[in-house]
């Protein structure tokens, strides 16, 4: 049978039927693809071609000190950057713009070359720089206006501060730990473009709404800080010192009032500095503390009960053999009490002091105190110091720490431990920040003193605070940090440096003073190191005096007044006037008035800075002015008594 033939027509029409079909099948897949499985994504992507959304940094919270005192703001400046299709003449506008700008004109001619529509020039430049860049009219180069963090007493806390970046992110102190409170949103600025990629809308166009930034408030007082800045500062350059450290704080609370760390730096210009002087060196920095340890000692031995305050040894005449090591005392003493040996800081005392307790004891009020754990302050950078476990401890070791050699510790570490013995034996955990606040003002965070432990009980904190007034009375090593009317508790330090390359010590020092007045209702505690003086190193002789010039204008401040000081009234114009009274004088009555000679604060308000310094430049007053224009806020208070070397704070607003 013959066999039927291939209808190929047919073949070829199938054949391409399901051709047809298939690619049907891949546009269908295809349309589903993107209608549905890639919507969002393709609309994305046709937004961002008709809409450029430009990040702008965010407005910043300010930064309080504990009276409402502005540390650091934000304020509002111009950003300069340029659309390359619109700028005529490249070479011409480079030239100008990195004229004025300082920068490099190779790379700004790179910018204006560019493809895009939008590169930033220079962000956050002055005034000056914008009146020329404006004044030349150059065509597409135009202006926009961004936060700046300024800090309007320039050096002031500057380590506890700290600084940021110019994206506006905290890199040191409070700025970086609370980065995230301070910072709000964002803002984006929006530019639609139509078909051909031209902009619709340019210059001044809206603002995406920014989220609500928040205010940090400090525990720091300004003018504290400003007291203990200037005294240190002034300490460092009399002794040629590398550097120095000084920490303040409320014993019952454990706010800082005041720290600081020399060489200091400007936040607004921080890349003008090295890095390793932005660092908090009160709560980083680790040390010896030398004989400022020894009040830990007497307030271990007597809340041990193991020694009393009139117990005594004998000091080896100022030479003592301890296994491979020999003690030695500045001065040679044989028989010593307890209370002796603190007053004049006896090395040998101390060590055969520390052998009667033990390593284990005295280990475990070590670590009550607060050594060797981090106080937890809450800022960035905090050591906790070097202390050994006793297991580890050399022969020699609970001998030297004694007098504190062979252990190492923070300034924030020691001020927090003599808090303890100031307020009565409780462990405050220290901190700067008080409370956080919204731009409103009111509060959503707050922070309240701390008790972390119980150290020694209210007794033996008198005790030993007994101890730390006679350090301070006649023939003591601390005499010279006493100011004239008021009784101090407190330690001298004179700490060698050790070698950390070679092992042992170098013939470098520590010099310190740390104590608290008054002594028997203290309202400040009071660390003062000075690093490497040069021609002397006793802390009596080159620290002490530092204490005694802060706790001079500090304590009047707390209402602290001298032994002596009657609070008077002129009945004739109603100032409260604060006469000082020799101790043995009769108690009489003092009127004051004017005719007396007080020198009494002038209302400077209104007036331009140099018609207010002229008319105070002679009173003898440290001033401090902050701001620009006419003066709008001054302390003290006009018809304030005054005397040469009390503090004058000027805030100058421009009328504008």
């Amino acid at each position: 049978m013959k066999q039927k033939p291939v209808n190929w027509f047919r073949v070829r029409i199938f054949f391409i039927s399901c051709i047809l079909f298939f690619c049907f099948l891949l546009v269908v897949a295809r349309m589903f693809q993107l209608q549905v499985l890639k919507k969002e994504q393709l609309y994305k992507l046709a937004s961002q071609q008709h809409h450029v959304q430009i990040p702008l940094l965010p407005k910043r919270g300010s930064i309080y000190d504990r009276k409402g005192n502005e540390l650091a703001v934000s304020i509002e400046v111009d950003s300069v950057y340029a659309d390359p299709r619109k700028v005529v003449d490249v070479e011409k506008t480079a030239s100008h713009l990195a004229r004025i700008l300082t920068i490099d004109q190779g790379e700004v001619r790179q910018k204006l070359k560019s493809r895009g529509s939008f590169e930033w020039i220079q962000r956050k430049i002055s005034s000056s720089e914008v009146e020329q860049i404006k004044a030349l009219r150059l065509p597409g180069v135009f202006f926009l206006k961004e936060n700046k963090r300024f800090y309007p007493n320039d050096q002031l806390a500057a380590t506890v501060i700290g600084f940021v970046g110019l994206d506006s992110r905290g890199l040191e102190g409070v700025e970086f730990r609370y980065d995230a409170s301070l910072n709000g949103k964002g803002r984006v600025w929006s530019v639609d473009r139509d078909a051909l990629g031209r902009e619709i809308a340019i210059g001044d166009a809206s603002l995406d709404k920014e989220d609500h930034y928040q205010n940090v408030v400090l525990t720091l007082d300004k003018q504290i800080q400003h007291v203990v800045e200037t005294e240190l500062g002034r300490a460092v350059q009399k002794w040629g010192a590398k550097g120095g450290m000084a920490i303040a704080m409320d014993p019952s609370s454990g706010k800082v009032l005041a720290m600081t760390a020399f060489p200091n730096f400007n936040p607004n210009q921080f890349l003008q500095y090295r890095s390793k002087i932005w660092r908090n060196r009160a709560i980083s920095d680790v040390f010896e503390p030398g004989s400022l340890f020894k009040t830990f000692l007497a307030a271990a031995v007597l809340e041990e009960k193991i020694i009393r305050p009139s117990d005594s040894f004998f000091c080896e005449n100022g030479s003592y053999t301890v296994y491979d090591r020999t003690i030695h005392d500045t001065s040679k003493h044989g028989w010593l009490t307890f209370q002796q040996i603190i007053k004049v800081s006896s090395n040998i005392g101390a060590s055969k002091v520390a052998e009667k307790i033990g390593k284990d004891r005295f280990y475990k009020y070590i670590c009550a105190f607060g050594f060797g754990e981090k106080t937890g302050i809450g800022l960035p950078g905090e050591s906790k110091g070097i202390v050994h476990h006793p297991r580890y401890w050399p022969p020699v070791a609970l001998d030297t720490i004694s007098f504190g050699q062979g252990i190492s510790v923070t300034g924030i570490q020691l001020v927090t431990a003599l808090s303890a013995i100031a307020n009565g034996g409780s462990l405050m955990k220290p901190y700067v920040v008080e409370k956080i606040t919204n731009e409103k003002g009111e509060t959503v965070q707050s922070f309240q003193p701390q008790v972390i432990r119980k150290v020694i009980s209210e007794d033996v904190a008198k005790n030993v605070m007994v101890l730390l007034k006679a350090s301070t009375e006649r023939g003591g090593t601390g005499e010279g940090a006493v100011p004239a009317g008021y009784d101090v508790a407190g330690k001298t330090g004179t700490a060698q440096k050790a070698d950390t390359q070679r092992g042992g010590y170098e013939d470098r020092y520590n010099s310190g003073f740390m104590g608290f007045a008054p002594a028997g209702d203290p309202k400040v505690v009071l660390l003062v190191v000075i690093d490497e003086p040069q021609g002397a190193n006793y802390g009596g002789v080159v620290a002490a005096p530092v204490f005694k010039a802060i706790m001079e204008k500090v304590l009047p401040y707390f209402n602290a007044h001298p032994k002596g000081t009657q609070i008077v009234k002129d009945e004739s114009n109603a100032i409260p006037v604060k006469r000082a009274v020799r101790p043995d004088s009769l108690m009489e009555e003092v009127k004051v008035v004017k005719a007396a000679g007080k020198e009494v604060m002038p209302d400077l308000t209104g007036l331009s800075m140099r018609s207010a310094l002229s008319r105070i430049e002679k009173k003898g007053l440290i001033i401090k002015v902050s701001g620009n224009g006419r003066v709008v806020d001054q302390s003290p208070r006009p018809g304030t008594v005054i005397e040469k070397g009390d503090i004058c704070f000027l805030k100058l607003q421009s009328s504008s």
